[in-house]
């Protein structure tokens, strides 16, 4: 599951805060003319005039008086000053460091803080005109003069970020400040300070020690850290850092998953998190849930909790008497065919722990459904029993998903000048993106949308694995348009628009979206940099291609997204907020092209499809959000997993228990299936809504030993029919509880 559920791909553009409103000066960038200065007259080693700057490091100068900032634009400060230094700082952390100290700090449940201190020099903005300097060919070199008056302005740079921006547990969180994130001069602070806007004001700290802070309300907070020196005296910086929940409900356990099949010679790994119901000992009903492509491997417990819960999907069930396990993978990004041996053996361990091996449900979100695809059909080839009755792909790209290619290579472009952009575009370049995207980047830009060569092998193993399992349920949920409506733009439109020209820089960065066909011009980028230095320029054209961008689907806001993240130069408009990511006929695998087909001209759609069932909105949502809608529609494919003929027909019952119901969906009546290995003594049937509150008693008193079924009509005690929707229907059978989830449909 990737943020908001599955794929949570949010294109940082540039990763500038909006005051990033930076000075600059006809010397940056300017790598090979500055190679000409003398390095050891540059003050502190670091000439600032190397780099773009792209991060607004120069409002953090140390007072305290500058923004706050995040991790985004820590990095990007981080890897500025790394551009600018004459020799590489001995000890300093990499932005990459620091996203990987994020992902681990994330499973200690602890908030890292990352510092960097240090000066920096610049040229003076008059060093060509007062004759401090002068180009001798394509090279800057000091003239005499600069022998009495110095070129250069030395700067100082003082700024802290929480790598991670927010915490589920803010009654008890856990901030540390690791040495190894502490991106400074030789001489450590004689005193740090904290203040972590808790109304408790400053406190002393210590590099690598814990320091726990108690909050008493949820929301954003402006978090400040101090510095002294005995020689240069106080430095501070504010930073944000959000408090999202006092109080996160913990899983019942914590499995570790190791597969014991490798892929390429690599075993996968990952944690399974097991939230059993009310009632239950040990795993009994498990629906088990596979996440998607976590682009930074930083989602946990606290974060895919809170994104399965939406609509209270996930408390509802378990109050249905159905146990949630929920499967992180280590590295989601990995090759999806890893991952799937690491669904093979969850579904081995589950089995395991439950206590009379019935059947379970698996769902797959985003990305993770097309791995629980891949994991199912290879153990049908591998002669494995699943075990598993009903698999439900939620909004996968079961024929692909899509990143606009415009975008891809508008990435490509402006990598070196923004480490965000960088990383994005290496998070595309991961097996698991590379294995998804239908249109995927090449270097140099090809002239059609192509899938990488990785997906080709992908899919030729799926198809030797038999593509699809057999002998469940098979059940696909879309995000995306069931009637062909489109994200408001036509196939080939101009989707965003930035433009800057100045004597120091221009820069072009249009995108728009790939063409249903004929030829169309999806980037015009360049960064025309003021002489001597290098330009840098990529233009694509492509033809032949399908027009997914624009098409129905479960969409992501990466446009908006953009627009949002200011430049330093210019603005980035979105001229529409959203694109297509699961085109509707990918998450529904229907046998047709034209991702604008109006579902309703196909009369049986599931006809169309492997699935047994397909659902699918009206009109295009978010990529795996979770509806009022949508939810009706899980709760009743979950419903029918306990409905119907006994999930484990013949084996008989160790305790009472409520069996299922037949019919499940119902209208107007269905049957109620007890197994009662026993005489009871007392058995308590009942009905309850959602929300909790009793609906009818159906059974309240003995009942002898066998397979009794009782009846219910919809009605409540009164008589009174109910209206369609979710009912819970609880056995208490001398002390044994089970339950089952009814779905009446009017």
């Amino acid at each position: 599951m990737i943020r908001r559920i599955a794929f949570v791909l949010v294109l940082l553009a540039l990763a500038l805060p909006a005051w990033a409103a930076v000075e600059t000066s006809p010397f940056q960038q300017a790598a090979a003319a500055l190679d000409g200065l003398d390095p050891a007259r540059i003050p502190t080693g670091r000439l600032y005039d190397r780099a773009l700057p792209m991060s607004g490091l120069a409002l953090q100068d140390g007072s305290g008086s500058g923004p706050a900032i995040g991790a985004a634009a820590w990095r990007q400060m981080l890897h500025e000053m790394r551009l600018s230094s004459l020799a590489l700082p001995t000890g300093w952390p990499t932005p990459d460091l620091a996203r990987e100290q994020e992902r681990r700090a994330r499973e200690a449940g602890i908030i890292p803080i990352a510092v960097l201190d240090a000066s920096y020099a610049r040229l003076r903005d008059d060093a060509l005109t007062a004759g401090l300097v002068a180009y001798d060919g394509d090279r800057l070199v000091e003239t005499p003069a600069a022998a009495t008056t110095s070129p250069y302005v030395v700067h100082q740079a003082f700024a802290a970020a929480a790598l991670v921006p927010h915490t589920y547990h803010g009654a008890q969180v856990t901030f540390t400040i690791p040495s190894q994130l502490f991106a400074g001069e030789v001489a450590r602070p004689t005193r740090l300070q904290f203040d972590a806007d808790d109304d408790r004001g400053w406190r002393d700290v210590a590099l690598d020690a814990p320091v726990t802070v108690s909050y008493a309300a949820t929301g954003a907070r402006t978090l400040r850290l101090r510095a002294e020196y005995a020689t240069v005296g106080v430095r501070e910086a504010a930073f944000s850092f959000d408090v999202i929940a006092l109080a996160a409900p913990a899983p019942t356990e914590t499995w570790p998953i190791t597969a014991t099949v490798a892929w390429q010679g690599v075993y996968g790994y990952g944690t399974a998190y097991v939230y059993l119901a009310p009632g239950h000992a040990v795993v009994t009903d498990p629906v088990i849930v596979v996440e998607g492509f976590d682009m930074d491997n930083v989602m946990n417990w606290d974060e895919l909790y809170a994104l399965l819960n939406r609509e209270n999907m996930l408390e509802d069930m378990r109050a249905a008497g159905f146990d949630a396990v929920v499967l992180n993978f280590h590295d989601s990004t990995d090759d999806m065919r890893r991952n799937a041996m690491i669904v093979t053996e969850l579904l081995r361990q589950v089995g395991a722990a439950q206590p009379d091996q019935r059947d379970r449900i698996l769902i797959g979100a985003s990305m993770g459904g097309l791995v629980a695809r891949y994991a199912l059909a290879w153990m049908q080839q591998q002669g494995q029993d699943a075990n598993v009755r009903t698999f439900i792909s939620f909004d996968s790209p079961q024929l692909g998903a899509n990143i606009p290619l415009g975008v891809q290579y508008w990435l490509q472009l402006f990598q070196i000048e923004s480490t965000e952009a960088g990383h994005l575009l290496s998070r595309l370049d991961t097996p698991a993106a590379r294995e998804m995207l239908l249109y995927h980047h090449t270097s140099p830009a090809g002239s059609t949308g192509q899938a990488d060569p990785l997906r080709v092998s992908f899919l030729a193993d799926l198809a030797t694995a038999g593509s699809w399992p057999t002998g469940l349920r098979k059940v696909a949920i879309a995000n995306g348009s069931g009637a062909a409506a489109g994200q408001g733009y036509a196939p080939g439109a101009q989707v965003i628009s930035y433009e800057y020209n100045s004597f120091l820089v221009d820069l072009i960065g249009n995108v728009w979206a790939v063409p249903n066909g004929n030829s169309t011009q999806i980037l015009r980028g360049l960064i025309n940099r003021i002489w001597p230095l290098s330009d840098d320029q990529l233009n694509v054209t492509v033809t032949g291609t399908l027009p997914l961008d624009s098409a129905p689907g479960g969409w992501r806001s990466s446009l908006a997204d953009m627009d949002a993240t200011p430049a330093p130069y210019g603005d980035i408009i979105a001229l529409y907020p959203n694109h297509c990511f699961i085109p509707t006929i990918s998450a529904l695998a229907l046998d047709v092209t034209n991702p604008y087909t109006n579902l309703a001209t196909l009369g049986n759609v599931a006809a169309h499809s492997p699935f047994d069932a397909v659902y699918y909105p009206a009109a295009n949502q978010e990529h795996v959000l979770v509806t009022p809608e949508n939810k009706v529609w899980f709760s009743t494919e979950i419903a029918r997993a306990n409905s119907g003929v006994d999930d484990h027909a013949g084996l008989p019952a160790a305790r009472p228990r409520l069996a299922g119901a037949q019919p499940n969906p119902f209208n107007p009546s269905t049957r109620l299936v007890l197994d009662l290995p026993a005489n009871v003594v007392r058995a308590h049937l009942e009905v309850f809504d959602l929300q909790g509150r009793h609906v009818r008693t159906l059974v309240d008193g003995p009942l002898p030993a066998g397979r009794p079924q009782v009846a219910w009509d919809g009605r409540d005690d009164r008589g009174r029919a109910m209206g369609s929707g979710p009912f819970l229907c609880r056995l208490d059978a001398d002390g044994a509880v089970t339950s089952t989830r009814l779905m009446l449909v009017r």
